[in-house]
């Protein structure tokens, strides 16, 4: 009897190398999986915040022309066009790095970066 008690007091604490490895192997297959789908996210938030920054500026563009007469030549550098008083308040970044350009023809702006467009 006093043998089965000592089995049984026994100190089991902590957890074996097989536990711990299965733990981490969970861990790693989890992290493999959110990576990805955590940098789709940001592409896809980037392009909708690009888009958006087009469709405010063509907006502010034909405001312009509206007001005017005729599309700006350079709006993204022309103080009645960004500024305090100005169509825009402040100059917009595409949030991927990308730079927007300006087409006087039409009064449309588009951004460099592949699949940001704004129809």
């Amino acid at each position: 009897m006093d043998r089965i008690y000592k089995m049984m007091k026994r100190n089991n604490k902590g957890f074996t190398l097989v536990e711990l490895m299965v733990v981490l192997l969970i861990i790693g297959i989890l992290v493999a999986i959110a990576i990805p789908i955590y940098n789709k996210t940001q592409e896809n938030a980037q392009k909708r915040a690009c888009q958006s920054n087009l469709r405010t500026l063509d907006s502010a563009a034909a405001q312009y022309g509206a007001a005017t007469g005729n599309y700006p030549t350079d709006p993204l550098n022309n103080a009645n066009f960004v500024g305090e008083n100005g169509y825009v308040k402040t100059k917009p970044t595409c949030p991927a790095g990308g730079v927007y350009n300006y087409d006087a023809t039409n009064g449309k702006f588009s951004c460099n970066v592949p699949d940001h467009v704004y129809p």
